[in-house]
């Protein structure tokens, strides 16, 4: 969690707000793009260039700024492994193996539960309390999602059951790096927080993309552009941010703001790939846009005991 003086401070909040809303204009454009990349290359050559790309402009951060490699406590390491090779390599393999095993619809209804497995964690694990009101608007950001997910067609991939289980895995891993992320309070800076775990994930899926390398012989240069804006921008600076973010504001708050994303894609797609949106895709964008005012509407405050929703304390238990 952020310090006192961080989250209390309206302008450290203006700033992360502010990131925040570019790292979603950024997101937004991202799954168009990806389309575009997917007409050159199959979906592991772009995941591996996705990941290899953001784990350069990382190590190129961190090796120009030396003080932002702050020593790593020895509790710490596989946390910080994790954030880096989940957010990467392991969250990016997961979620395109399982997209082209199910339809559209289905792997954006299991994706629409990230917020609320973030959420979930958060409460659970770092004892955070949720005020009804951000619950209530949690929930209608996730069916604004869902809505928006059921009206996007796509036909049924060739394995539905095991894509659908590796969509919702990958769900689960990013939830996984946000907590994680959330629970270090600030102790590392974000460019350095990414940096170990997204080399190890690149090193990973080169050798596992090995066989698919060669497509990019033949990439075209307007791909080439694609895929570094999708590592650099899409991947290695959204991973900064919501780091950044974090140690600010809660992770339900950011993520539920994320949700944006998914009604902007709609209308990035219509203005750049003549994609217009259905009546019902637009309404499920204003249901997205009020859940996210509600979240957003008063910070998460642990200190605050009247109307929130908590859990008990499970890790004493495990």
């Amino acid at each position: 969690m952020p310090t006192t003086s961080s989250a209390s401070n309206p302008a450290a909040r203006r700033s992360a707000f502010v990131l925040l809303g570019m790292s979603i204009a950024v997101g937004s454009v991202s799954f168009t793009l990806v389309q575009v990349a997917l007409r050159e290359l199959s979906p592991l050559a772009l995941s591996c260039g996705r990941v290899v790309v953001s784990a350069v402009a990382f190590a190129l951060v961190v090796l120009r700024q030396p003080g932002l490699r702050t020593p790593i406590r020895k509790e710490d390491r596989w946390k910080v492994l994790f954030c880096g090779f989940g957010g990467s390599a392991l969250f990016h393999l997961l979620f395109n193996w399982g997209q082209h095993q199910v339809s559209i619809a289905v792997a954006a209804v299991i994706m629409a539960m990230y917020p609320v497995l973030t959420a979930l964690g958060e409460v659970v694990f770092l004892r955070h309390r949720l005020r009804r009101l951000q619950v209530a608007g949690l929930m209608l950001s996730t069916l604004g999602c869902i809505a928006i997910g059921a009206t996007s067609g796509g036909s049924d991939g060739s394995a539905p059951l095991w894509g659908a289980l590796a969509v919702l895995a990958a769900a689960i891993v990013w939830a996984a790096v946000t907590v994680v992320t959330r629970g270090f309070h600030g102790r590392y800076d974000a460019w350095w927080l990414n940096t170990p775990g997204t080399i190890v994930g690149a090193v990973f899926i080169l050798v596992v993309a090995s066989p698919r390398l060669y497509e990019f012989g033949s990439l075209s240069v307007k791909g080439w552009l694609v895929v570094i804006w999708l590592g650099a921008a899409s991947s290695a600076f959204i991973y900064y941010s919501l780091a950044k973010v974090m140690t600010v504001v809660s992770a339900t708050t950011a993520t539920s703001m994320s949700t944006v994303v998914t009604p902007l894609s709609v209308l990035v797609a219509w203005v750049w790939l003549g994609q217009p949106p259905t009546w019902f895709e637009a309404i499920g964008g204003a249901v997205v846009v009020a859940g996210v005012v509600l979240v957003t509407r008063q910070a998460t405050e642990e200190t605050e005991e009247s109307e929130t929703v908590t859990v008990p304390d499970v890790r004493s238990s495990i």
